[in-house]
């Protein structure tokens, strides 16, 4: 599945289905999955992740996050 827009459809499915199944959802490399709430311990690793990257001359990635995650 790769369209947002059948996730529901999908997902009622195999939880309507009395077996196993396999939901195979494609998604962006830079999705973050993001938990119900956020810790500080996690904050301040992606604050480190992002200061790595930014050192490493990768900002382009930075804003490869940015838009994934922030700009819909």
């Amino acid at each position: 599945m790769s369209d947002p827009g059948q996730l529901e459809r999908v997902l009622r499915e195999a939880l309507a289905h009395p077996g196993p199944v396999v939901v195979d959802a494609v998604v962006r490399r830079q999705e973050l999955s993001i938990p119900p709430t956020i810790e500080a311990k996690q904050a301040a690793g992606f604050g480190l992740y992002a200061l790595k990257a930014l050192m490493d001359g990768r900002g382009g990635e930075l804003l490869e996050v940015a838009k994934t995650n922030l700009f819909r």
